[in-house]
């Protein structure tokens, strides 16, 4: 079908409509088959591009709950209760950006043991040259989006914070020149929000992680790593 419709456009006639082309319908069916094509094309491209984006909205619904959980349960000093907290977001991360697409996509029916191995019958039984276009794309993918997101919200906590202290001021330049009525508060507008290290270790295994992991068939990771690693 991918044939006869790309055939289709290449001989149309200029001035004819695409969508008179495309409308051309199955003698049998009537369905208009370059038309349902294309349609079916569009959305598969956009589910799959679509992949990277729901990897990293999970990692972050996880690491909130995490984070939500692991305060809520306490520990006994601070530091241990931050150390849990990067190896449990760090686990989280892992699995769902590196393991989970390689079991949804791996068939591991032919290894052992077999009471649980049948159950993971994806396409692939190797890595073959279509796992790297399929899903070794979408780790590369995900990866960059990573690399860029530190970022972005670097930009947000400055360009947020100074709308705030703008609005505070009434868009002045005078920094004495305040709605705050305490001390407290006027400290918290212009101190800024605290650095939450323990994720930021979270997030350096998992890149690491995933790099040593993918990296020697995908050495494109090395360098989107070492973009990770300088913000």
């Amino acid at each position: 079908m991918q044939c006869f419709c790309q055939a289709e456009n290449k001989k149309r006639d200029p001035r004819v409509p695409i969508t008179q082309e495309y409308n051309k319908k199955d003698e049998t069916t009537g369905t208009p088959i370059c038309k349902v094509y294309s349609s079916d094309k569009l959305k598969s491209t956009i589910l799959g591009q679509s992949v990277s984006f729901i990897i990293i909205a999970v990692n972050l619904i996880l690491k909130t709950v995490i984070i939500k959980g692991i305060t809520w349960v306490g520990e006994d000093t601070n530091s241990e209760q931050l150390s849990s907290i990067t190896n449990g977001v760090f686990l989280a991360q892992f699995f769902n950006t590196g393991i989970l697409l390689l079991l949804v996509n791996g068939n591991m029916s032919e290894h052992w043991p077999k009471q649980i191995t049948q159950y993971v019958k994806g396409p692939f039984y190797d890595y073959m040259p279509e796992w790297y276009s399929n899903v070794g794309f979408k780790i590369v993918q995900t990866m960059i989006i990573n690399s860029i997101m530190p970022y972005v919200g670097l930009a947000t906590g400055f360009i947020i914070p100074a709308i705030k202290r703008k609005l505070d001021r009434k868009f002045g330049s005078d920094v004495y020149v305040t709605k705050k009525t305490s001390m407290a508060q006027y400290k918290d507008l212009y101190s800024g929000a605290d650095y939450v290290i323990h994720f930021k270790y979270s997030g350096i295994l998992n890149i690491m992680y995933i790099t040593m992991m993918y990296g020697i068939g995908m050495p494109i990771l090395f360098p989107i790593a070492a973009v990770n690693f300088l913000n």
